[in-house]
């Protein structure tokens, strides 16, 4: 792995797949079969981090020295405790080496520093570690308060407010078989989503900003259909089909 390039997330290093490859003396697929195969023992935020949608396409921007594929969908960085597990998977002395060098020069770079030796330096260490600490939450607080008001919903919660809607949607058209949801289903849905997105002043529901997430979830709980939806529904579910004989 010559002159490793440094890739940084949230001020965390990390790794791609092709340079956990390419140091361990792998194939990439082997990487990914790898992963696939023991997929139970990595964790999410702990050994790895996805990116995916408007997260990827800012990262792909961000990076483009990297030669990302404009179509890929989806990209994994690995950590240094994702660094491991890959090397464990593998269990080759090249693999256990370059590991070796990677938590020595990538991950954890710093400089030698002397220990205090009087009373007032360890006391002027500890404040001064106390006020890097500080301006480090601090950073930390401001990327993710810029992080929530750049991006849109994750697919995540996307998802778990898309499932929320129909289940909405179901209850106030009198469940997905009856009458009204098969007639007016679609216009109830139309209408949740045209208000949703004037009230959050986006395109379409993903585009509302993550830190406006549970403001999102209660104006769901409380949203209703508008009167006249609601006077037809009701006349919908209160008509009988009747059979006659000829």
């Amino acid at each position: 792995m010559n002159e490793l390039q440094i890739t940084e997330l949230y001020g965390q290093r990390v790794l791609t797949t092709q340079q956990i490859a390419d140091g361990y003396g792998a194939k990439t697929r082997t990487i990914v079969d790898n992963f696939n195969n023991n997929r139970n023992r990595f964790e999410e935020g702990k050994h790895f981090i996805l990116l995916e949608g408007e997260y990827l396409r800012v990262f792909k921007r961000e990076n483009e020295n990297f030669g990302f594929a404009q179509n890929i969908n989806k990209l994994y960085l690995w950590t240094e405790k994702g660094a491991l597990l890959h090397a464990k998977s593998l269990g080759t002395d090249e693999a256990w080496d370059m590991y070796d060098i990677l938590v020595d020069t990538y991950f954890k770079v710093q400089e030698e520093k002397q220990l205090p030796q009087t009373p007032e330096q360890q006391i002027a260490l500890l404040a001064q570690g106390n006020v890097n600490l500080n301006k480090k939450v601090e950073q930390i607080e401001n990327s993710v308060l810029d992080l929530t008001d750049r991006f849109g919903l994750p697919s995540n919660k996307a998802k778990v407010l898309q499932k929320k809607v129909a289940s909405k949607v179901y209850m106030f058209t009198g469940g997905k078989y009856s009458n009204a949801h098969k007639k007016l289903g679609a216009k109830v849905f139309r209408e949740f989503y045209k208000d949703l997105n004037n009230r959050f002043d986006v395109v379409k529901y993903s585009d509302i900003p993550l830190s406006r997430y549970d403001e999102a979830t209660e104006y769901l709980d409380m949203w209703q259909p508008s009167f006249n939806t609601t006077l037809e529904i009701r006349g919908l579910n209160s008509q009988t089909s009747f059979d006659f004989e000829a």
